[in-house]
């Protein structure tokens, strides 16, 4: 999934306050992976994989496990399995905590290991992950791609309709130039040839109009 999220809808997401990811953010236990272009440069934003580490803070956290023994988890998941995975071996994984210590669960001899304390929580991050991108699809989620067209940067601003799922691309400096599609991938691409399409049109009418200049 290649939308990005803002503090607020992370919170909401993984059931935290917005105070509770800002601090967690300025703490380093998590630091947003992406940016989006703006109109005064960039913004951090949150992937999808930020969106499940700061879900399987909060519930490690819900467990007592301390802060330290989580920045260690989520340093270890995210350089195990960065971003472009997509989250497909994040999903393949299962995180055991006993409020001391956090596992992962890889094999016999560290399920004994933790099998030994009394208390064991599991966190089976195929299910958070699961739950996560069903929440994600009812969002109708927006963004901005910079797209380069004819040597210059332009903005598509892109939406996801929550309730049909569809894209609309539509270009910030020139807002005649919009365009859908069914994947957020198709929507950019439709948006691009949007925009090419309305600057071959202003070529075309300033064309024109020098003409009838010179004819006049």
């Amino acid at each position: 999934m290649n939308y990005l999220f803002s503090t607020k809808t992370v919170a909401g997401l993984v059931d935290a306050s917005v105070r509770q990811v800002d601090h967690w953010v300025r703490t380093g236990l998590l630091k947003p992976s992406a940016r989006e272009a703006s109109g005064k440069g960039s913004r951090r934003r949150f992937t999808f994989v930020d969106v499940v580490a700061m879900k399987v803070i909060s519930k490690l956290r819900e467990r007592g496990c301390s802060l330290p023994k989580i920045r260690e988890a989520v340093r270890y998941l995210k350089k195990q399995y960065p971003e472009d995975s997509d989250s497909r071996m994040l999903a393949q994984l299962t995180l055991l905590t006993d409020g001391k210590k956090v596992y992962l669960l890889t094999d016999e001899r560290q399920i004994m290991e933790v099998l030994t304390h009394q208390h064991v929580w599991s966190l089976a991050i195929g299910q958070i992950i699961t739950e996560i991108r069903s929440q994600v699809e009812a969002l109708s989620t927006e963004w901005t791609e910079t797209v380069k067209v004819g040597g210059a940067a332009y903005h598509l601003i892109v939406v996801r309709d929550g309730e049909t799922g569809t894209f609309t691309a539509q270009c910030k400096e020139l807002p005649g130039a919009i365009e859908q599609g069914d994947t957020a991938e198709e929507a950019n691409e439709n948006g691009k040839e949007a925009i090419r399409s309305a600057l071959a049109f202003m070529n075309k009418r300033r064309t024109m109009g020098a003409r009838r200049v010179q004819a006049g």
